[in-house]
């Protein structure tokens, strides 16, 4: 078979392939990851203890401010699916400049707001200067521009490119913080790098979409009112909260070292719902359709779960098979145990399925139905604050939460799914 015939093979329905798009993803995302992961690892070793501590801190502030472009990647990914299902691919492009436009204007807004914020906590969050505070809030502010770029990819399924953009993006942030680093010694140092990583991206991204932002906008069909996002955000807060009850229960009810030990075994195990959710976003917009679906919607809305259920199972796998080296020992992490690791790895591949059904609805507007998940959280809750408060038992009983979790919503699923199937015929 010649190489011609092989791409022919390779391309042949890769439009609504779900495996190997979610494959090539992957392999740009891994990588990405473990640049992003080695640029703590190598701060550490070049920064001194205080302003390593610092980085870490405004780091994590920065991941705080930057968790609500989820629910806006999945608003804006959702209206442009609409738009390309309506009137064609080129349209989303022309609808970019003004949803990029908004996250500017009210993003700027956002942006002074947490900065006079973040000033006036400085002491207590341990952000005391000007410069780390300013450098903190762009760092967020301008992801969630890129953010909107990589909205518009994953609506028009360039899945090369969505992996690539994460790729470089990681790349530089690891080369310009890290030399930054080097040069300048200090944590403001190297959150400039990681800030003009960022701006080099967003520049780059702009002449990637030049041509598109010559075009007009007019005739597209508008953006949904912000109202519309209160369920998404309510939805996704519950699901949110839901993945990390076990983390909140364990501060809440254990003490001293047992903390330590339930937060070091949950470290992997949360990793890898990290790695499954960009997957899941790039899969998104295959499920939703703006008027009537294609033949083949169910197929792919069943293939896309298997795949996440097939892949979050494969990497539990491969912890579970290096735990040795993974958890504890003078390699792993220090605190870690296998008994609440496995425990929790299992409880990872449920909340994975749970997050591609949850994301099922949303791409059929039912963004309310995971707020439901509340009321079984409720009860957990309830039951493991009269449990024994140890780890091994919070590790299991979460993992028999999230069992109950995924079939609970998966019923509720079904019956929607039901009475939907029973108002179209009766319509």
């Amino acid at each position: 078979m010649t190489m011609q015939s092989l791409r022919i093979v390779a391309a042949r329905g890769y439009g609504n392939s779900v495996v190997r798009r979610t494959f090539l993803l992957l392999c740009l995302m891994g990588p990405a990851f473990a640049v992003n992961l080695l640029l703590y690892y190598v701060a550490a070793e070049l920064l001194a203890p205080e302003p390593f501590g610092l980085f870490y801190v405004a780091v994590t502030i920065s991941n705080v401010l930057y968790s609500g472009s989820f629910v806006l990647n999945l608003f804006f990914t959702r209206h442009l699916t609409f738009i390309i299902n309506a009137v064609s691919e080129s349209a989303a492009y022309a609808a970019r400049r003004p949803i990029r436009q908004l996250v500017l204007r009210y993003g700027a807004l956002a942006a002074l707001a947490c900065i006079l914020l973040l000033f006036g906590l400085g002491q207590k969050l341990g952000v005391q200067s000007w410069p780390i505070i300013i450098l903190v809030v762009l760092d967020a502010y301008s992801a969630y521009v890129i953010d909107v770029d990589r909205a518009v990819l994953q609506s028009l399924r360039k899945t090369v490119y969505l992996g690539g953009v994460s790729l470089i993006w990681m790349l530089l942030r690891f080369l310009l913080g890290v030399g930054a680093m080097v040069f300048l010694g200090t944590a403001a140092g190297a959150l400039l790098g990681i800030v003009l990583a960022s701006l080099i991206v967003i520049a780059g991204l702009a002449a990637l979409f030049s041509a598109a932002d010559a075009q007009s906008a007019t005739g597209l069909p508008p953006l949904p009112a912000f109202r519309v996002l209160v369920p998404v955000v309510l939805g996704y807060g519950s699901l949110i909260l839901v993945s990390n009850a076990d983390v909140l229960l364990a501060y809440l009810l254990l003490r001293g070292d047992t903390l330590g030990v339930y937060s070091a075994s949950s470290v992997l195990p949360k990793g890898i719902l990290g790695v499954v959710t960009p997957l899941l976003q790039m899969l998104y917009p295959m499920m939703v359709w703006h008027d009537k679906a294609p033949p083949n919607l169910r197929l792919i809305v069943q293939k896309s779960a298997a795949t996440i259920f097939l892949l979050s199972s494969a990497m539990a796998l491969a912890v579970f098979a290096f735990s040795g080296l993974l958890c504890g020992g003078s390699w792993g992490l220090r605190l870690c145990q296998p008994f609440p690791l496995n425990s929790l790895l299992a409880a990872t591949v449920m909340l994975s399925v749970l997050r591609a059904l949850v994301l099922i609805q949303s791409a059929r507007g039912r963004d309310w139905m995971a707020i439901s998940l509340l009321v079984p959280a409720a009860a957990y809750l309830w039951i493991a604050e009269a449990s024994d408060h140890g780890v091994e038992t919070l590790a299991t009983e979460f993992m028999a939460f999230t069992s109950a979790l995924l079939l609970y919503f998966g019923i509720v699923s079904l019956i929607a799914d039901y009475r939907a199937r029973g108002a179209r015929q009766t319509s």
